[in-house]
């Protein structure tokens, strides 16, 4: 066939692709409602391990050489954090261990780093937490073994330690106990029966697509709903693989991804703590667990400064 005939063919060929394209993209019609998924494939690394840390209880751990433990805790902008850490000499390599402290803000950036050793630990004080998220706190083994130790961060809303006050003895011994309402109001519970991070947190610093909390949870473990609501989506969904939307009073979306089985169907009422499926790893997961989402709006907002 010469150059000629061929154009006709070619230009079918091409209004049949254009045609499949945009129909491709039209928006479902009716009620229907197809999340997109999550249009990124996982990071060719895992998630390093990182604990969840709640401001005000005290918790262990053990650094070893080279290593780097990494917390994670949520609060409200405008609170001041003091990180204190405490190591056990008898299980470092010797006293001069070098350790340093590195607080990380929501959006990445490092807001204070401190250094010390096992004698002469790293401490932060009233650092201003500037943002609503979540904080990664790393403790860093620079040199030697630190051991075992025990950490602390405790959250104020006023300055007792680092304004001028504090050294002339007018102010009182302990802070005032003001019980300030906090996320629990906002009336989301855990969903999955362990309070653990198995992997990436919301906008983690090493994978700041990810929209979500990934909750530890063991195969078929049952997923609670957080809030009461409406289901608006119970289906597969491109990366997120088996998920299942809630609807909550007030513009607010629960999202439930990677479970094993989803026993709720589209526009079925639930009630807080209802199962509404089993934890599992479909679509792009690399292992048992539940990635969560909470959107307000439409907007993802981080899980872990809400849920209680």
């Amino acid at each position: 066939m010469n150059r000629a005939g061929r154009w006709p063919l070619i230009a079918a060929a091409l209004l049949l692709t254009t045609g499949l394209l945009l129909s491709g993209c039209r928006h479902a019609q009716g009620g229907e409602r197809r999340p997109a998924g999550d249009a990124f494939p996982p990071p060719e690394s895992t998630p390093p391990p990182q604990s969840l840390l709640v401001p005000g209880e005290p918790v262990e751990g053990r650094l070893e050489g080279g290593e780097t433990d990494r917390w994670i805790f949520a609060t409200e902008g405008g609170h001041l954090a003091t990180v204190e850490v405490w190591f056990r000499p008898s299980t470092a390599s010797g006293p001069e261990a070098a350790v340093a402290a590195v607080l990380i803000g929501p959006g990445g950036a490092a807001l204070a780093e401190e250094t010390g050793t096992v004698t002469l630990p790293p401490y932060i004080v009233e650092q201003e937490l500037p943002q609503t998220g979540s904080y990664l706190l790393r403790l860093e083994a620079r040199s030697g073994a630190p051991g075992q130790y025990t950490l602390l961060v405790t959250l104020s809303e006023e300055r007792y330690l680092t304004r001028p006050e504090v050294y002339t003895g007018t102010l009182p011994l302990e802070p005032p106990a003001e019980e300030k309402e906090g996320a629990g109001s906002w009336g989301f519970i855990w969903p999955s029966p362990r309070r653990a991070i198995s992997g990436w947190y919301f906008h983690d610093p090493e994978n700041p697509r990810h929209k979500g909390l990934d909750i530890a949870a063991y195969l078929h473990d049952p997923i609670y709903a957080a809030a009461a609501g409406t289901v608006v989506f119970a289906g597969v969904s491109g990366g997120y693989g088996n998920l299942v939307i809630i609807e909550h009073a007030d513009g607010w979306e629960s999202w439930y991804a990677h479970l094993s089985v989803i026993s709720v169907t589209e526009g079925q009422e639930v009630e807080q703590g209802e199962v509404i499926g089993a934890a599992g790893s479909t679509g792009y997961s690399t292992g048992p667990h539940l990635h969560f989402e909470l959107r307000y709006q439409g907007r993802p907002v981080d899980p872990l400064v809400y849920l209680h």
